[in-house]
C-alpha cells in the first residue's frame, strides 16, 4: 500500500473526478447508472439489514437512487448521500422527497462527519475511483459507530476479466485490485469480520447485444458470470 498523496495531489485528483462525474451528470447518465446498478445494489442493501432507526451514509451516491431506497428502510432514522460531483448532488436533491434524506458534496477521503455518527455505510461502484482507498476506508470506519456495518460493491476487480475493458475508456485513473487486496485494505483500515461474496444480476443479456459497455456479448456474459463483488465489514464493538 502506497503512502498517502500530498494535499495538493489529493485535491487535484478530487477535481478530476468532480469534472468527470459532472460531465456524466450533464450527459444524463444518472438514470442509466441507476438502471444498471440497482439489481445488484438492492441485494447488497438487503444484506446490510438497515433498521428503522438506522443512520446510514451512502458513499458516492450519484443521483441518489440507493440513498432514497435506504431512507425508506430507515424510516425513523437518517440517510446521507455524498458525492464528489456537485452536479450529481444537485440531481439527487431534485428527487429527495423524503424528510430523512440529505445530500452533500464531499470527498470520501475527507468525510465532513463526526466519529460514530452512522450505524451503516454503503458504497456502490465508487471505491476503485479513489486515489487513496485506504484513507477512504479509514474515514468510513471513523464515522461508523462500534458495531457499525459497511457494504461495498465493486464490478471492476481483477477476477472479473471483462470489466478491465472499462479502464481504457475512462478519463480518470482507477485502481484494479484483487479480492485479496481489497481484504487487506479493509483490514488495514481496522475493519473486522471482513467477508466477500458474489452478487448476480438476473437481468437477461439481449440476444442482439452488439457492443456498449463490452466489446462482445460473450464478454458481457462472462462479466455477468463473474458477477459483482460485495465486501462486507464491521467496526469492532
Amino acid at each position: 500500500m502506497s503512502a498517502a498523496p500530498s494535499t495538493d495531489n489529493a485535491q487535484g485528483a478530487d477535481e478530476r473526478l468532480r469534472t468527470e462525474f459532472n460531465d456524466w451528470a450533464k450527459a444524463g447518465r444518472g438514470p442509466s447508472m441507476e438502471k444498471g446498478h440497482q439489481p445488484v445494489g438492492e441485494q447488497a442493501i438487503r444484506l446490510l439489514e438497515i433498521p428503522a432507526d438506522g443512520r446510514v451514509l451512502d458513499v458516492g451516491c450519484g443521483n441518489g437512487w440507493a440513498t432514497r431506497l435506504m431512507a425508506q428502510q430507515a424510516s425513523h432514522g437518517r440517510v446521507v448521500g455524498i458525492d464528489i460531483s456537485d452536479e450529481m448532488v444537485d440531481l439527487a436533491r431534485e428527487t429527495a422527497v423524503l424528510s430523512n434524506v440529505e445530500f452533500r458534496e464531499a470527498s470520501a477521503e475527507r468525510l465532513p462527519f463526526a466519529e460514530n455518527e452512522f450505524t451503516h455505510a454503503f458504497s456502490m461502484e465508487s471505491l476503485y475511483y479513489y486515489g487513496n482507498i485506504l484513507r477512504a476506508l479509514q474515514e468510513i470506519r471513523r464515522v461508523l459507530k462500534p458495531g457499525g456495518r459497511f457494504a461495498c460493491v465493486v464490478d471492476l476487480y481483477k477476477e472479473n476479466r471483462p470489466s478491465h475493458q472499462w479502464i481504457a475508456d475512462l478519463k480518470v485513473p482507477v485502481q484494479l485490485l484483487s479480492i485479496v487486496e481489497y481484504h487487506s485494505l479493509f483490514e488495514a483500515a481496522n475493519f473486522v469480520n471482513v467477508s466477500d461474496q458474489r452478487l448476480y444480476d438476473p437481468t437477461p443479456v439481449p440476444e442482439g447485444y452488439a457492443g456498449g459497455s463490452f466489446k462482445t456479448r460473450e464478454d458481457f456474459l462472462e462479466y455477468r458470470a463473474a458477477s459483482s463483488l460485495l465486501i462486507m465489514a464491521e467496526v469492532a464493538e
